[in-house]
């Protein structure tokens, strides 16, 4: 994306991803306030990032974090997160200005759901499938409680825009089931578990696979042991 040092002015989609965010935003076991769960990130700068690709708008990887940032601290203070927000030189808060005030205005009455599908069709429609042989860097160690991998959320939506949303092993839909509540659900597969492997470099169109909740199960049934996409296919009884 091109570089630049001049001050670029927020698109509404931007605000709205701000707003999004400290509307969403989940309550985690140390009593912060984490991204959504549907951004399938830990960190506030990987939530940041997720929106680049999509609303960078030539601004450096940094100033689009502080810009969202920004934006989405104009929000916070309210909702009910934790947050306080803006605050001017008098330790008051700040009045959302004119593009903020509408985005406001427009979703503050509307379900959660609503603009979480909103936001998400954003993103969607900002994914450009890559060439096969680009694949990007996966799997950073990080440790929690427990030892967890890092994911990177792009290469998912990657691998939803290649496979769709049927499983790969068994077919099943779940808008097809379930109606508007299934639509865009699915599990993301990795061929080799993250939790296997150290840093790895993942094609999400050779190595990620979609694949339903009880399949995605099924591959991880034995103990130490991941089915090959063919094989859990040999192992459903039609």
């Amino acid at each position: 994306m091109k570089k630049s040092s001049k001050r670029v002015e927020r698109s509404r989609e931007m605000i709205v991803a701000g707003y999004y965010l400290a509307r969403c935003g989940k309550h985690t076991s140390d009593g912060r306030i984490g991204p959504p769960d549907a951004l399938d990130v830990v960190t506030w700068s990987e939530a940041y990032d997720i929106f680049y690709d999509a609303m960078g708008d030539g601004r450096t990887r940094t100033q689009f974090r502080n810009s969202l940032n920004y934006t989405r601290n104009e929000f916070d203070n309210l909702f009910e997160n934790g947050r306080i927000g803006w605050k001017d030189r008098d330790g008051k808060q700040r009045r959302l200005g004119n593009k903020s005030k509408e985005v406001y205005e427009e979703w503050i009455n509307r379900d959660r759901e609503e603009l979480e599908e909103y936001v998400l069709d954003l993103l969607n429609k900002s994914v450009s499938i890559p060439a096969p042989q680009i694949a990007r860097t996966e799997g950073g160690q990080r440790v929690f409680f427990s030892v967890r991998r890092e994911r990177d959320g792009t290469l998912r939506k990657i691998a939803l825009a290649i496979h769709g949303y049927n499983c790969m092993a068994c077919g099943f839909n779940y808008e097809d089931c379930y109606g508007e509540i299934g639509k865009g659900f699915i599990e993301v597969h990795h061929v080799v578990p993250l939790a296997s492997v150290g840093v790895t470099k993942t094609n999400p169109e050779t190595d990620l696979f979609v694949l339903c909740a009880n399949c995605h199960r099924m591959v991880h049934r034995k103990k130490g042991v991941c089915l090959s996409i063919q094989e859990l296919k040999e192992c459903i009884q039609r």
